[in-house]
């Protein structure tokens, strides 16, 4: 009896892991100037019917993609030099449907005639900046749909829905070392 109830557990467990609407990191952008990195990551976005749906009856949906300069350290866990994020609105206006993308960080916000314009803007919109002078080994960057920012009545029953559960993670990226003048 307690090896079904914990066989029952692990499969259930196993099933919230599990994400039909995932996002994932395809590649990214880093460029040096001086001492700073800009770091531009890719990501793929695939949204449900259920978010489609909700972003089309006017709920605003908000992502946040996040980036952390770590640095490693062989005797504790790898420190965090630099943490930024980017959070932007989706929004979706009937009247003269148009889809907006709005990024709460910059304060600026576009126009899309489709979703699917939209999201491979956001997909590929945020660079981060990071000042290298402190060091750095890699990079860990990650995009979620924030559950909390749906609107109260939407919260509780979005937890443990897999429709609503898009989020790439974290993802280490390796730092490209700058080519020196003296290499080429």
């Amino acid at each position: 009896m307690m090896k079904k109830k914990l066989g029952l557990l692990f499969g259930l467990l196993s099933l919230l892991s599990f994400s039909a609407f995932t996002a994932k990191l395809l590649n990214n952008d880093q460029h040096f100037v001086n001492q700073q990195l800009l770091f531009k990551p890719k990501f793929e976005l695939a949204v449900s019917d259920q978010i489609t749906e909700a972003i089309n009856n006017g709920i605003t949906i908000t992502f946040v993609v996040q980036a952390k300069l770590q640095q490693t350290v062989d005797w504790w866990f790898d420190s965090t030099i630099s943490s930024k994020l980017y959070t932007f609105k989706l929004h979706y206006y009937s009247m003269s449907r148009i889809y907006l993308l709005h990024n709460i960080t910059t304060d600026s916000s576009q126009n899309f005639v489709t979703l699917d314009q939209l999201l491979e803007q956001l997909s590929q919109e945020t660079e981060f900046s990071f000042d290298m002078a402190q060091g750095g080994d890699y990079i860990e960057t990650r995009i979620f749909l924030d559950k909390q920012a749906l609107p109260s009545t939407m919260q509780l029953p979005t937890v443990f829905d897999q429709d609503w559960n898009i989020n790439s993670d974290w993802q280490i990226v390796a730092i490209k070392q700058p080519v020196s003048a003296t290499d080429e």
